[in-house]
């Protein structure tokens, strides 16, 4: 099972390959907005993220498109993993 860590509070998590981070996230107990509820269409939940995800779908790729500071960037809501990663958000 893939494990994230979570930036910068350095806590960590296990989850199943293909799970969104979203999920994990969530089930991590960590806090992050999604005002859309999970259906892909604000950015509220987009993340940094290194490591191996899913390449972007045609719906998130859409939504990058509109973030103009270039980075790592992923949409929670929308990415999958694909092994071990770490996730950064500010308020973490």
């Amino acid at each position: 099972m893939p494990t994230v860590t979570f930036l910068p509070s350095g806590r960590t998590a296990e989850a199943r390959a293909g799970a969104t981070l979203l999920g994990v996230i969530r089930g991590a107990g960590l806090p992050i907005g999604y005002a859309c509820r999970g259906r892909g269409v604000c950015l509220a939940c987009r993340v940094r993220v290194t490591g191996p995800l899913a390449a972007p779908d045609v719906a998130e790729r859409a939504l990058l498109d509109r973030i103009a500071d270039p980075g790592p960037w992923r949409i929670a809501c929308l990415a999958r993993l694909a092994g071990d990663a770490t996730v950064q958000a500010d308020y973490w």
